[in-house]
């Protein structure tokens, strides 16, 4: 393990590395950020806030003048890692997308199939049972809010402490590479 005692120790070391290898570490631990985002905090995360995989996929990073920038420009991702608090929540806009959401992922339970007609046994909801159940969700997110609460998810928030080991081990890389 990298470890320095003073910080001049640690400014000499990183003044040792040349631009070029400085830039490499800094865009390969922006990788890694984003790879640990998308296959560790989001998983880990309950309830995982993956519906279609948009938000998930659409963690990226870039260079930015002598660091990286992470980020993920989807529509979602503000409402995701900041949430939407319960007075900010406008139940006629959110039917729609509800609706289809109960469509693709929810199961009607056997008593609502046996419910209808014997003849139409269908394994999922019909439009208008899906639309009564994205009323009452609606109606709940406007009672408590969306994603914890109101107070959103902040992935970005749990996955940055893991910022400085990434790191450590690129310029470890980077001066083994150096040295060959």
């Amino acid at each position: 393990m990298l470890r320095f005692e003073t910080p001049e120790q640690a400014r000499v070391w990183f003044e040792q590395m040349t631009e070029a290898a400085r830039k490499r570490a800094i865009l390969a631990t922006a990788a890694r950020l984003v790879a640990h985002i998308q296959n560790v905090v989001i998983p880990q995360t309950k309830p995982q806030p993956v519906d279609r995989g948009v938000y998930r996929a659409g963690w990226r990073f870039a260079e930015d003048g002598d660091g990286a920038v992470v980020y993920n420009a989807t529509p979602q991702a503000p409402l995701i890692e900041y949430g939407v608090r319960a007075g900010n929540v406008k139940i006629g806009g959110a039917i729609k997308p509800l609706t289809e959401w109960v469509k693709r992922k929810l199961r009607p339970t056997a008593k609502a199939i046996s419910a209808r007609a014997k003849k139409s046994s269908k394994k999922k909801f019909t439009d208008a049972e899906a639309r009564r159940i994205a009323w009452a969700i609606a109606i709940t997110m406007k009672k408590k809010g969306i994603f914890n609460g109101g107070k959103g998810l902040r992935v970005l928030e749990r996955a940055v402490p893991t910022v400085p080991g990434f790191f450590r081990a690129e310029m470890k890389r980077e001066l083994a590479r150096r040295s060959k």
